[in-house]
């Protein structure tokens, strides 16, 4: 009986300090680590400090848009220099569209997302395939396309914003949906249904309005499309394969989770410009592939006791179950809409540019 109560013992005591071992373990994975300034070179190329797009794509590399030169530079993320370019022309079979809102680069292909186009072109430059938007069922003043993911090398996943979010007295006769797959062989659009949540007030606009707050942005996860709004600290996920739609609270410490409306009747004018710069608002969720976390910033604007409103912004750092376990306030100031994350780093678009020849990124690393 003895031995048999002191094994018992020494089990239970070992569980213990494994679980709270494991817990340490998941604590000190999920630490955000200050790197400073982050100067990726222009290399000898003359470029804007002010370049467009910024989007990771591939491995660890950074695509830049620099309108002055009309080039696509594409930067190695680890030696901090361009490693590539491509002309962008306006006109001819190679044509292309802006503004660019979206881009990947697989297989030595360049997915591009623009204002009426969705297009693959070589990394030469030659358009190799595309889509307008009445191909993808995208008509004049009725939705835009906003941001788009690879399922495939031959699906895609673009997000469709309804013209009911900017449009204040305006409602479409049926309930718009937010995503829709495109197939690159075939062409062929199948719409995916899911739709605005009660929170983006497109059904009821006299609660309020959020005009082009209420765009939304996404993520893949696995099977699962992981959505959210700038109005809201809230992340919608919706299951591919189950169908299912699930809203998950992912509240913040340091902001408003949900920005209060303006009325329909005040988006022109000061009152709008008032209430931009008023209150709190969220950048899109990015996910880094090498440690499975998110992130995302929050920002918020408070009145000062001279009348000015001052903005904030928070660094947040979401697990695989979408709750917030780390947040940080970040002191330099950046662009929240310019939120990169490759390899376990992030990256944050600094609002001045004060080195010439190069553009200022703000990092943090997701330690281990």
């Amino acid at each position: 009986m003895k031995n048999t109560f002191w094994s018992i013992f020494v089990i239970i005591i070992f569980t213990v300090s494994c679980s709270k071992e494991a817990k340490n373990i998941e604590k000190k994975a999920t630490s955000l680590k200050y790197l400073g300034e982050v100067a990726l070179s222009h290399g000898d190329l003359l470029l804007s400090n002010r370049g467009e797009l910024n989007k990771v794509v591939g491995q660890d590399s950074l695509l830049v848009y620099d309108q002055n030169s009309r080039q696509l530079v594409l930067i190695d993320l680890k030696k901090k220099i361009p490693i590539h370019t491509i002309t962008v022309t306006l006109d001819g079979p190679n044509f292309f569209d802006l503004p660019f809102r979206d881009a990947e680069i697989r297989n030595d292909s360049l997915y591009l997302l623009s204002k009426n186009f969705f297009s693959v072109y070589n990394l030469d430059g030659k358009a190799l395939i595309r889509f307008g938007n009445d191909d993808l069922g995208i008509q004049k003043l009725s939705s835009y396309t906003n941001d788009f993911q690879l399922l495939s090398n031959s699906t895609v996943l673009i997000s469709k914003v309804p013209i009911d979010v900017v449009a204040p007295n305006f409602q479409s006769p049926e309930k718009p949906k937010l995503f829709f797959t495109l197939d690159l062989p075939t062409g062929a659009v199948s719409e995916v249904a899911v739709f605005s949540p009660k929170e983006s007030l497109i059904d009821d606009k006299a609660m309020g309005y959020y005009n082009d707050i209420a765009f939304h942005s996404m993520v893949i996860n696995y099977d699962s499309i992981v959505y959210s709004f700038p109005f809201s600290s809230k992340t919608f996920i919706y299951d591919m394969g189950t169908k299912e739609q699930t809203e998950i609270e992912t509240p913040l410490k340091f902001t408003e989770n949900l920005r209060a409306p303006i009325t329909a009747a005040d988006q022109n004018g000061e009152k709008w410009i008032d209430y931009v710069y008023s209150g709190s608002k969220f950048s899109a969720i990015e996910k880094d592939s090498k440690t499975g976390f998110y992130v995302r910033v929050g920002s918020q604007y408070k009145k000062m006791t001279d009348g000015v409103n001052q903005k904030s912004n928070y660094l947040m750092l979401l697990n695989e179950r979408f709750e917030v376990i780390e947040e940080v306030e970040i002191e330099d100031p950046i662009f929240i809409n310019t939120i990169m994350v490759s390899n376990g780093i992030i990256y944050l678009r600094k609002g001045d540019q004060p080195i010439e020849d190069s553009y200022s990124f703000v990092a943090f690393e997701i330690v281990n």
